[in-house]
């Protein structure tokens, strides 16, 4: 076949480059091919079985073996090919670890989704809340480990000293950890949220002057929507070293009412009126029992009622005090209890 096509071209006859080309393209038509089979096929048999641990080991499969197919193919392609040894042999060298990476990325896969599909569920499912934050993490380490051992091997595999190069990624990992203080904090802030768990998403905290909802959180920091409707990030690291205040799990929220009438008003309506605030606490579902009515004060003006109530953290504390002022308004209407407003009388002399 050689004497087909004698023409030399970068050091191979014309012959050599098509058998290479042949062995390439061929290794693409059976990755397609076998792509076809086990998506048409196989997936289709797993789907009949009563487990999903064929199915997902079918689809995590198929991806790195065609590319592994892929890979041999153009292995063999290269290899007829007359290339000068230095050249081969980092050929070969790139090969083996483009193998060991494919393998880690099967591997990596693989066990990603068994996490996702069998613990992932069971953690989402427990009625500890820091299981659901924690598994994120742990989801990430494992992801992280897998592929640090096949890169390891990989380059292991190529000829490379890794005990050299972990030494001087030591030296270096060092200096980077300096240079990166703030990601650093940032990250074990992080793992203080998930471990320590301050704060949840969904909870309203106070933190640095920002009071507002949890809406993310992350590894370098968390989000929190105030209560004026902007977003703000803060880092993890802030976590460590200020005071929180986590206003969701305090079991009631205290609501302090002072209310003003009239001075035309009599000792008699005075009680009414608390004895009015006293049924409205008490009648009202997300009010606690521990409510107080007293009237505190001669103002200026008006005549000094303190109505103390404490809403349940489960209610919307907002619609509950609306739902509240607007029963003492009616009510003290009907009762002819008048609210006062700043007024002054002035005497002039004749």
């Amino acid at each position: 076949m050689n004497d087909m096509f004698p023409t030399i071209i970068y050091g191979n006859t014309v012959s050599q480059w098509m058998v290479a080309l042949l062995y390439l393209v061929s290794s693409i038509i059976i990755a397609k091919f076998v792509y076809w089979f086990i998506s048409r096929f196989l997936k289709r048999l797993a789907e009949k079985t009563t487990t999903d641990l064929d199915d997902i080991l079918i689809d995590m499969f198929e991806e790195p073996f065609v590319l592994g197919i892929v890979l041999f193919g153009s292995y063999m392609s290269i290899s007829k090919l007359n290339i000068d040894s230095d050249l081969n042999h980092w050929v070969s060298k790139i090969f083996t670890v483009l193998v060991t990476i494919n393998v880690t990325w099967f591997v990596a896969r693989t066990i990603i989704a068994l996490i996702d599909n069998y613990l992932q569920p069971k953690m989402q499912a427990a009625e500890g809340e820091k299981d659901k934050y924690v598994f994120p993490i742990v989801r990430r380490l494992i992801n992280i480990f897998v592929w640090g051992i096949g890169i390891v091997t990989a380059l292991n595999n190529a000829g490379y000293d890794i005990t050299a190069m972990i030494a001087g990624l030591g030296i270096g990992g060092l200096a980077l950890a300096m240079a990166a203080q703030d990601s650093v904090s940032n990250f074990f802030g992080g793992f203080t949220i998930f471990t320590d768990h301050p704060f949840a998403v969904g909870e309203r905290i106070c933190i640095n002057g920002f009071d507002g909802y949890v809406s993310e959180i992350g590894m370098r920091s968390f989000r929190l929507r105030t209560l004026n409707g902007t977003e703000v990030v803060i880092p993890n690291s802030q976590v460590t070293n200020s005071i929180i205040e986590n206003i969701s799990r305090a079991p009631s929220k205290k609501i302090k009412l002072e209310l003003g009438l009239t001075y035309d008003t009599t000792p008699e309506k005075i009680e009414e009126a608390k004895l009015i605030l006293q049924d409205i606490a008490k009648n009202h579902k997300d009010i606690g029992d521990d409510f107080a009515t007293y009237f505190m004060s001669f103002g200026d003006f008006s005549l000094g009622i303190l109505f103390v109530y404490y809403i349940r953290n489960s209610a919307d504390i907002f619609q509950v005090q609306s739902e509240v002022n607007m029963s003492i308004l009616s009510r003290f209407n009907a009762a002819g209890l008048n609210f006062a407003f700043p007024s002054q009388t002035i005497y002039t002399a004749k």
